[in-house]
């Protein structure tokens, strides 16, 4: 066979089995390039896919496959951790408030005990996946949870107390009573809030004036000039105690509520009060926090211990408020979890760390007043002991509360919540054995606001007592509500935008609750002249932070 018949003969078979592998290999299947060789603009094709696949059917992300793809891309899925029925409305007593199964507590030491802090609201964050060659097993993902609008909330918490606020046995306008001399027999009225309460107008002096015994009068008394002190009264101002009433106040775990003080009816440390009353109760609070707001702290915050304040320091932000502390630099929040069941390595599936910001106002109940500011009288200020029994706002606080490590379990299981939002998980977190985060917090003690509403201006404008009211018939003068300095069947919100030792409001800093300059306290004088470098404008309490559990939905998105 001639050379050239023998390179034809080849050639032919080769093509003949070349054609022959075609057939039987059928039509090429293009092979998912590695994420190193994909493009940005493949990515984010593959990125859009996921989405979607997580959309339609949530258990997606529980395929080895969506695994791998995701890995790939390092695929970000948005996320909304939205506490468990932590919003539902109600108080112990409904099943609404029962479901809240969020709380947390802090120990403040053997003298002042432990709270209760009950548990709401959402935060936003991200599951991102990662390559098993990366370094990670099958399953795991990075948890990263976000500064932004998503916050948690809490319930008010009870700092300080006095059990004279609810015993029956105590009265409102007791030093009112003493202030006019007005004894008989030894017998004094016992100063207190145990009869401030409800929405009518109570009776100042009842059994001791006008004679020792007597009826009293409805409403607190005032006078129409000074020379009518203290023999001709000018009319009565309407005294009720409407939203300051100590009955507002309750045992409660629905958060977000200034007025819930936590699930324990029974807040403070145990033992019964002085001369036999009982145990005291959240009615007996006289400083408390307003119900919080917890946001996820900026990454790279540096916090500064509390320093001495010599009236140069004008940042608010005091947290990790240790005298002469060392500064904080807040860290990344968030960690790691397994879609499987636990960490490689661990007894648990989540394993997270978060540090939250909030701002902090305190309230005040103001009790056994003194009456300063001399006698009512018309066109005069509201004194301070016209305050007496009613509630205060202080102005704000920064604070921080880094590095509070959770441990828990994530359990696959999609659905449509209530408010139509796409579930994908349910998570359950604590603190895990002695885990406990240390946590100083820095409380206003300058008031700055009354808890009711303005009215007639009074935040702005100076304020006095009415004119003699017209009519009464039969009974005596009776002012309107109308004519008041605070609407007192009205809440004020928390003045979350006025800073500690702010310029108060006119009807606080003209009734002499509050010092006339507009930081009183930065550099205090004693009459001798001499001057005190420390500020007395702000308390520190400092204690262990744990949280006994935290019932979440992990939901598909965060808007």
């Amino acid at each position: 066979m001639s050379l050239r018949r023998k390179v034809s003969h080849f050639l032919a078979l080769v093509v003949v089995a070349a054609l022959a592998v075609g057939l039987m290999a059928g039509p090429a299947v293009a092979r998912p390039a590695s994420k190193h060789k994909m493009s940005a603009k493949q990515k984010a094709h593959v990125r859009a896919q996921l989405r979607r696949q997580v959309r339609k059917n949530p258990k997606a992300i529980t395929r080895k496959s969506f695994l791998r793809k995701a890995a790939l891309v390092n695929f970000r899925l948005p996320i909304t951790v939205r506490l468990r029925s932590g919003d539902r409305p109600g108080t112990p007593t409904d099943e609404g408030a029962t479901l809240n199964p969020n709380s947390a507590r802090i120990d403040l030491g053997a003298s002042l005990g432990q709270r209760e802090i009950d548990l709401g609201g959402a935060l936003a964050g991200e599951i991102i996946f990662h390559d098993s060659f990366d370094g990670g097993a099958l399953g795991n993902v990075d948890l990263d949870l976000r500064p932004g609008p998503k916050a948690l909330t809490s319930t008010s918490i009870p700092l300080l107390w006095n059990t004279q606020v609810s015993d029956p046995a105590t009265r409102w306008d007791a030093n009112a009573i003493a202030g006019a001399n007005v004894a008989y027999a030894g017998v004094e009225a016992q100063a207190g809030c145990g009869n401030f309460l409800g929405n009518s107008p109570l009776q100042f002096g009842n059994g001791f004036v006008p004679t020792f015994g007597g009826g009293g009068f409805v409403g607190f008394p005032y006078y129409t000039t000074l020379a009518n002190v203290p023999n001709t009264i000018g009319g009565f101002l309407p005294e009720s105690p409407g939203i300051d009433s100590i009955d507002q106040l309750v045992s409660s775990k629905t958060p977000g509520n200034n007025n819930n003080l936590g699930g324990n009816p029974n807040p403070f440390p145990s033992g019964a009060g002085p001369n036999g009353n009982t145990a005291p109760n959240v009615k007996d609070a006289t400083l408390r926090t307003s119900a919080l707001t917890l946001g996820i702290a900026t990454p790279g915050t540096v916090v500064p211990g509390l320093v001495p304040n010599n009236g140069s320091n004008t940042n608010n932000s005091y947290n990790t408020p240790v005298q002469n502390s060392q500064n904080t630099v807040i860290g990344k929040s968030g960690g790691q979890a397994n879609l499987f069941g636990n960490i490689p390595g661990k007894s648990y599936g989540i394993d997270v760390t978060v540090s939250l910001a909030t701002r902090i106002n305190s309230i005040f109940r103001i009790v056994d007043q003194d009456t300063t500011g001399g006698p009512v009288v018309t066109g005069g200020n509201y004194t301070a002991g016209l305050f007496t029994c009613r509630q205060v706002y202080s102005g704000g606080i920064d604070n921080y509360i880094p590095g509070v490590r959770l441990q828990g379990n994530l359990k696959i299981a999609p659905a449509i919540t209530s408010d139509g939002k796409l579930r994908i998980a349910k998570a359950t977190l604590a603190s895990g054995g002695q885990e406990r985060a240390y946590v100083a917090l820095a409380a206003c003690l300058v008031p700055y606001a009354g808890v009711a509403a303005e009215q007639l201006s009074s935040d702005t404008v100076d304020s006095s007592i009415p004119g003699s009211p017209t009519g009464g018939a039969p009974g005596p003068p009776f002012a309107a509500y109308a004519s008041l300095a605070s609407d007192v069947f009205s809440a004020r919100g928390t003045p979350t935008g006025a800073n500690c030792n702010q310029a108060p409001t006119e009807l606080v800093h003209d009734s002499g609750l509050s010092r006339d300059s507009v930081n009183p306290l930065n550099s205090a004088q004693t009459p001798n002249g001499y001057t005190v470098s420390q500020a007395g404008d702000r308390a520190v309490v400092s204690g262990l932070l744990s949280v006994d559990q935290v019932s979440a939905d992990i939901l598909v998105g965060d808007d």
